[in-house]
């Protein structure tokens, strides 16, 4: 095996050009609840905001508006203290930073302005004005210093060079290296440390636009040039997905583009992929789980006046079915290896990983490569929603390394840093210790898993509930064997209980898993019981870990609970 390895590294070394396998789609999703152009926006734990933009040709807008991709859902923010088209949005840390912009209108001159919103307080803070006024510009992030790059006084002012570095910390500024072509209406995007400046245009951006792509080092406070993007245009969008830099819509004298086009840093190569289905200029573009978000944006009609969009498109780059986990359990293992060399010579779609984003149409070198530089490495699962590792030393504060329901810890539990089976575990007195956190996502809203790590208890008590809801993981009041209350609303549902004890004084690992059709409860990664569900009683509540849904006396969990796990699929085995 080592020599199979080794030759055929050997030998994807020594491959050169490759094609791309085309296998991406566009779709619509919900539409944004406020239409508007020049929008601009962020991503932050998994969730789109957008803020601001122009609602009409002659009028801008404050609002600001949250867009969850996993429930397709929008939700109202509070407003931005001021209304701004242009500006410049970055997420950072759990806050939302805006910069600069136009206002009262998208013809005005740009402002200094910068705003703050604090996501977990839905409230907006203005802070130290900016140096310079600006919009139109690019903004990306490095080691948590936001950069803007380039922009303009107003839509008809000359460009600038100009790049400037905010540090959120302490609120100053510092000027950076010019890029080398002055340039507004651009898009920036971050990928390993340096940031990509591309497209834009001069001060006469309608009769002429720019393909230029140019890097900035910070380590070094240095630009380079890089290969140009085949369209010129300004008004376009950027996002990064795993190391690749997609460009979607924008304008030049040509019109309004509808075109997709992938840039790959490291191979510093262009490649052309499917096209939305609605042209726009100035939208937000955006990236979660592997897919591209584009939002809002504009067009002239026949007669030249702004067709403002609210619509949404989402694009499946693909990339999650070029990913190196090949078995899904997000560790890239023997069984990975296992795998690739099952399917070795074919056209086989899971394990034609290499090169990104959609493979070459068969199994060879290029994705052994690719795994074996994944090797041993643990990814990131973005269904996973919400995870209490419970690794603590000490505090009153159950971190969520996932999501944003940071728990808290009633009673004296104790710590145990190295009692537990992952790390560490939470020590409870069976009396009145319990761990509450905030509200997760609704079961009712589709495939859910929840497990934990769990070693003593008694015949009755809990591992975790939702608050005045029901019990999703305990143990049955005779014997101690797992069940859970989760269940179909009405006459159709009720208690799921197995033959399985899990108050014997071992570690058990326990999960219910709900996949839209079926229960099931696992211990130990054994299922033990399972019934069918089609579809599960809406809990919008927050939750309970170590206590019955109304901490009853006998409820609560006398022993360790361990790395307690939210996602919102369906994990098997």
């Amino acid at each position: 095996m080592k020599k199979t390895i080794s030759l055929v590294l050997v030998l994807a070394l020594g491959l050169a050009s490759v094609s791309l396998a085309v296998e991406d789609t566009w779709m619509y999703k919900a539409d944004m609840p406020t239409a508007r152009g020049f929008v601009s926006g962020c991503v932050s734990d998994g969730r789109i905001y957008v803020i601001g933009g122009f609602p009409t040709h002659n009028s801008v807008t404050s609002a600001a508006e949250m867009y969850d991709p996993i429930y397709d859902t929008w939700t109202k923010m509070a407003n931005m203290p001021s209304a701004r088209c242009g500006h410049a949005t970055y997420a950072l840390d759990g806050k939302i930073y805006v910069f600069g912009g136009t206002s009262p209108d998208p013809y005005a001159t740009a402002k200094k302005n910068v705003y703050v919103y604090d996501i977990q307080t839905d409230t907006w803070t203005r802070k130290a004005d900016m140096p310079y006024a600006n919009a139109l510009c690019g903004v990306a992030v490095v080691d948590n210093t936001i950069y803007l790059i380039g922009g303009t006084l107003s839509s008809s002012s000359s460009p600038i060079r100009t790049v400037m570095a905010y540090d959120p910390a302490t609120e100053s500024w510092t000027q950076k290296a010019d890029m080398p072509t002055a340039r507004g209406f651009l898009s920036a995007c971050t990928v390993d440390g340096k940031i990509y400046a591309i497209g834009g245009g001069p001060q006469n951006w309608g009769a002429h636009c720019y393909n230029h792509v140019e890097v900035y080092d910070p380590s070094t406070d240095t630009w380079a040039r890089k290969s140009n993007m085949p369209t010129a245009r300004a008004a376009l969008g950027t996002c990064a997905v795993n190391g690749l830099i997609f460009a979607v819509g924008g304008f030049s004298p040509a019109g309004i583009h509808t075109v997709n086009e992938i840039y790959d840093p490291n191979a510093d190569l262009w490649t052309t992929s499917s096209p939305m289905q609605q042209k726009r200029l100035m939208p937000f573009v955006g990236s979660e789980a592997e897919r591209v978000y584009v939002i809002g944006g504009s067009y002239p009609d026949a007669q030249g006046q702004p067709m403002i969009l609210s619509t949404v498109e989402e694009y499946d780059t693909g990339l999650g079915v070029s990913s190196p986990d090949l078995n899904s359990d997000f560790v890239i293992d023997i069984e990975d290896l296992t795998l690739l060399i099952e399917h070795w010579g074919q056209n086989d779609q899971m394990c034609d990983i290499a090169p990104s984003p959609f493979g070459d149409g068969i199994v060879d070198a290029l994705d052994l490569e690719r795994l074996m530089s994944y090797w041993n490495q643990v990814l990131d699962d973005p269904t996973l929603i919400a995870h209490w590792a419970l690794d603590g030393a000490e505090g009153v504060v159950a971190y969520d390394s996932a999501g944003v329901n940071d728990a808290s810890i009633i009673g004296e539990p104790v710590w145990q840093p190295d009692g537990g089976l992952v790390d560490g575990a939470l020590q409870l007195d069976g009396v009145g210790d319990y761990v509450i956190t905030g509200a997760v996502p609704n079961p009712a809203d589709g495939p859910i898993s929840v497990l934990a790590w769990i070693k003593g208890g008694a015949p009755g008590q809990v591992v975790l509930s939702q608050i005045g809801g029901v019990n999703w993981l305990c143990t049955d009041p005779l014997e101690g064997n797992l069940m859970t209350g989760l269940s179909s609303p009405g006459r159709s549902g009720g208690p799921l209980l197995s033959q399985t004890n899990i108050t014997d004084g071992n570690w058990h690992r326990i999960g219910l898993v709900w996949d839209g059709s079926c229960r099931m409860l696992y211990v130990d990664d054994i299922e033990v019981a399972k019934d069918t569900q089609d579809e599960m009683e809406s809990a919008t509540g927050g939750l309970y870990i170590g206590t019955g849904k109304a901490m009853g006396p006998g409820t609560y969990w006398s022993g360790l609970i361990d790395d307690v796990r939210i996602y919102n699929r369906a994990v098997g085995p």
